[in-house]
């Protein structure tokens, strides 16, 4: 009895050792790196090393000015294909004479109207008025068996000013399938003072013009969670997904948004589009490009090239011919894969919740992951400082940004993670080991505190279908996929401080020994600087094409809110007061949206500090991350604050607007 508790005990030694070297890799590598530098500068690996970290950079930076270009071309696609049709109370008479979209006719999605009487918010307040808007709308309803699915979106956030999730509502409400297809989840921390009372503000105000909407409550300290969006994520989908089995729909997609994104109609547009002609019953993820186009001008330089930086590389594999698309902030999944996977991980390996996710999607189905880019351009703001203040002198706000921009790069980079992560997962597809879990048992995840009124729904244990699970991966291995998985990691967490370190010893060699020209060494230091100055010159025409994708974004943008705010202001039809009261308070939040235009010739001045924003917000962050997680997993949290402008709209019972 001795001998297998022995064989146990190592072979969890063994496990331990293997996950802490898998863990260790980015810095393992660094470290080797700079051995070869100091020891055989002279060597035939330096000069490998040399040749392996210049070329990479270059081919990174050609594709991802290819990646940026088909981007910007595929959202002006996008933009014509879909309307951008605003939002207009579903009673309005002008309804149906709205354009529908291109090569389409005018459509109300939805799922089983008895259904979605009880669960939607909405419709209570269709009864108040006495017009229903099955009945007023002349359309085609399209049943569940039909692929349109249910946009179920998840907004985490903890500490966000109620102006922030108000302002982004808006922008959601503004969408013409608002009110016939959009779940919003307030994913909320119970740890955060007033939390429930500010998730219970929105839902009174924006409840009649969304499907329904409601807010989940994240629990603190859970056993085996750390703090973080993953965490908060998993609790709000797992909620979610629990009521839609009830409802017995499984035709849903999760979609998640940060506290301040501005998504347009055209991506939930284009992901029903996707889901009516492929089914949302598979193994898809949706991701989206994404533009710092707010509050740019407010913030320092080198925080604003940073972020231009992160946004162009985030395109890198958004054409139409990449395997391996990664999503950044916003993304969707399908309910189907989400519950495959179990949902989100909540350890510390889960902090980058977009990389890894994409990751556990992809190792957990085999490689079989299929991410689709939807050309629909997501709005951020850059962050700033929690006491910056509009009365700051200039310095003063770029002193603070740049700070509040530093620890927000320290958190990206933990996601360094992944790629141990990815490598024990790689080497157990290869061998074909199946290490997925079970889902956990979603009848024990209601509790107390959450405030969906299941009981309505009935006690039917039935619903959601899942798909059994293998007993191996697919055969044969998908070595192509595998492969252009492992190098893009490299690209993101590995190339960028290997080829910084490397550089510079290029740079220093000629000058701390003599290196003959007509040697191997003298050869390759040359043309390494050739290479690197190709590679400047990529970053460049990367920041132009951006310059391009980041305009057109903008304007699309602003054309939508424009649609919305002259629709609304046409709008004359009675309605019921809370209706009148919830459009008013999104025509008064897009009237204040901000806008950050890049123009004129003095926005080429920023190209000059990313010497300055990579060695500051990518260099030192990675570096330091590398020394750290020799020790441990565990990072604070730490959220990065938003802006919030002064002289907001504050609704209340007295308010008088445009007659009402």
């Amino acid at each position: 009895m001795g001998v297998p508790s022995i064989d146990a005990a190592a072979s969890a030694n063994l496990t331990s050792v293997f996950n802490y070297i898998c863990r260790c890799i980015p810095g393992i590598s660094t470290l080797l790196i700079i051995v070869f530098i100091v020891v055989g500068h002279d060597s035939l690996g330096f000069i490998v090393l040399t040749l392996v970290c210049h070329v990479s950079i270059v081919a990174f930076s050609v594709r991802s000015c290819y990646g940026i270009y088909a981007a910007w071309r595929g959202i002006l696609q996008t933009a014509k294909q879909y309307s951008l049709t605003p939002l207009i109370p579903d009673s309005s008479p002008i309804f149906r004479s709205l354009p529908a979209p291109h090569g389409a006719s005018r459509t109300t999605y939805s799922n089983n109207p008895k259904a979605t009487d009880v669960s939607s918010d909405s419709d209570a307040q269709n009864i108040e008025t006495g017009v229903s808007s099955y009945e007023t709308i002349e359309t085609t309803q399209i049943e569940d068996n039909s692929g349109a699915p249910i946009h179920a979106i998840l907004v985490p956030n903890y500490e966000e000013h109620l102006d922030t999730l108000r302002e982004t509502l808006s922008m959601l409400a503004s969408h013409y399938m608002a009110r016939s297809s959009y779940d919003v989840y307030l994913a909320m921390e119970a740890q955060e003072k007033g939390a429930e009372s500010k998730a219970t503000t929105l839902i009174s105000e924006f409840s009649p013009l969304f499907r329904h909407i409601t807010y989940t409550l994240h629990p603190r300290d859970l056993p085996g969670e750390s703090r973080g969006k993953g965490s908060n994520l998993t609790w709000a989908s797992r909620t979610a997904s629990r009521r839609y089995r009830i409802l017995r729909q499984s035709n849903v997609v999760f979609t998640v948004i940060d506290a301040d994104t501005h998504l347009l109609s055209s991506y939930f547009e284009a992901v029903t589009a996707h889901c009516v002609s492929k089914g949302s019953d598979n193994f898809t993820m949706f991701v989206v490009p994404f533009v710092f186009d707010r509050n740019a001008h407010n913030v320092s330089p080198i925080v604003r090239c940073a972020d231009m930086f992160w946004s162009a590389a985030g395109m890198a594999g958004l054409y139409e011919t990449s395997q391996i698309r990664f999503p950044t902030s916003d993304y969707s999944v399908t309910m189907t894969l989400a519950r495959y996977v179990n949902f989100w991980d909540t350890g510390p390996e889960g902090i980058a919740e977009d990389f890894h996710m994409y990751l556990k999607c992809f190792f957990a189905t085999g490689g079989l992951l299929d991410a689709v880019p939807i050309y629909s351009p997501a709005s951020h703001s850059n962050v700033v400082h929690g006491d910056m203040t509009t009365n700051m002198r200039i310095d003063q706000r770029w002193m603070l940004s740049s700070q509040a921009r530093f620890k927000q790069a320290c958190r990206h980079v933990w996601g360094i993670m992944d790629s141990g992560y990815a490598t024990r997962h790689a080497i157990r597809l290869i061998m074909g080991w199946n290490d997925i879990g079970e889902p956990c048992a979603e009848d024990d995840l209601l509790v107390a505190e959450e405030k969906l009124t299941l009981d309505a729904f009935g006690k039917s244990s039935t619903g959601v279908s899942r798909s059994p699970l293998p007993s191996r991966f697919p055969s044969p291995v998908p070595w192509q996929r595998i492969v252009i998985l492992l190098h893009r990691l490299y690209e993101v967490h590995f190339l960028h401080i290997h080829y910084f370190i490397n550089g510079l010893a290029c740079s220093w060699l000629p000058m701390i020994t003599t290196v003959p020209a007509s040697s191997l060494l003298g050869t390759v230091l040359i043309y390494a600087s050739y290479l690197r100055t190709v590679a400047f010159c990529g970053t460049v025409l990367q920041m132009l094409l951006y310059e391009q994708l980041y305009s057109t974004a903008l304007r699309l943008r602003l054309n939508s809110i424009q649609m919305t705010l002259s629709s609304l202001s046409s709008y004359t039809s009675p309605m019921s007061k809370s209706s009148a009261k919830s459009i008013e308070i999104v025509r008064q939040s897009l009237k204040q949206v901000e806008v950050s235009r890049r123009i004129g010739w003095l926005r080429f001045l920023d190209y000059f500090f990313f010497p300055i924003a990579a060695a500051f917000y990518i260099f030192v962050p990675s570096l330091k991350a590398l020394i750290l997680q020799f020790w441990s997993i565990e990072l604070a949290y730490n959220v990065s604050p938003k802006p919030v402008r002064s002289n907001r709209f504050v609704p209340d019972d007295n308010w008088k607007r445009d007659g009402h």
